[in-house]
């Protein structure tokens, strides 16, 4: 598989600094490529949040530079991946943790993370950074560790198992959000933004992990909530459809203008996306 790539990164509205990180880096094994993107949101409210992201950001860089070909070889390597990616960002956890104690503050960052390889993808995630998939429709991969999130889950199973069936969930799911502190992010107009996940600001991190087929022709878009807000999905669709998109400069034209459009529509936060178009092999 080869990949068309683009990224976009603004300031916003808001007075302060940027506090968004980005990656897109890749590497070959055995003729092959692989691609790793991800995308970090620190955390507005608390302090320092662009040393957080930063932080989590360098950290993949090195591991994927220092360990992906030796995962590459293992016969099971999704397995070896997550296990490889959770050491490493509990230990990020760890150093944020430390640090921010020594700032006396909290100190965090959300983080979505996507490798390519092989014809397949592997995402880990924490927060509500998102990935889309964006073909013949708009689908998003991952979901968002929010307070309003998980009210909207537990709304939709009582709807559909009356019987009181999903208790052991909600419970399971009430330990993951008391698991922590909660990491507050506000300012997008909607009242307080709720975090049940973040590294560096929750006093256990649970990770969730992805995988699924890497299509042929496809954008894949990741980005940071603040680029996401004043867009809907019909307009990624548009703006991203293939005939649209033919190179990496056209690709990044496309990122840049969707930014512009949220920024024209009064996003005041900082809003980065990455953008990947899979090539169908010849």
């Amino acid at each position: 598989m080869n990949y068309l790539t683009a990224y976009y990164t603004d300031q916003g509205k808001r007075k302060g600094m940027n506090q968004d990180s980005l990656l897109v880096t890749r590497t070959e094994y055995r003729g092959q490529e692989a691609l790793l993107a991800a995308v970090c949101d620190g955390m507005g409210g608390l302090s320092r949040g662009e040393v957080a992201s930063a932080e989590a950001i360098q950290s993949l860089k090195e591991w994927f530079h220092r360990y992906f070909e030796e995962l590459a070889g293992q016969e099971e390597f999704e397995d070896a991946l997550y296990d490889s990616w959770e050491g490493l960002l509990q230990k990020v956890h760890g150093r944020l943790l430390d640090y921010g104690q020594h700032l006396g503050a909290h100190v965090g960052t959300t983080l979505t993370a996507m490798l390519f390889w092989k014809k397949n993808y592997y995402i880990a995630h924490v927060g509500d950074t998102r990935i889309y998939e964006i073909k013949d429709q708009v689908v998003q991969l991952t979901r968002d560790q929010v307070a309003a999130q998980l009210d909207a889950a537990y709304r939709k199973k009582e709807n559909e198992r009356s019987d009181g069936g999903n208790t052991a969930e909600k419970e399971e799911a009430g330990r993951e959000a008391e698991g922590g502190k909660k990491c507050e992010k506000t300012g997008h107009g909607r009242g307080q933004h709720i975090l049940l996940q973040g590294i560096g600001c929750s006093s256990v991190l649970r990770p969730v992990y992805y995988s699924g087929k890497s299509e042929g022709d496809t954008v894949y878009l990741l980005c940071t909530d603040g680029f996401q807000h004043k867009l809907d999905r019909q307009e990624l669709q548009e703006a991203l459809r293939l005939e649209k998109c033919p190179d990496e400069e056209k690709l990044s034209e496309q990122g840049r203008g969707l930014a512009q459009l949220a920024l024209n529509r009064g996003e005041k936060d900082n809003l980065s996306v990455i953008l990947i178009r899979t090539l169908e092999d010849e």
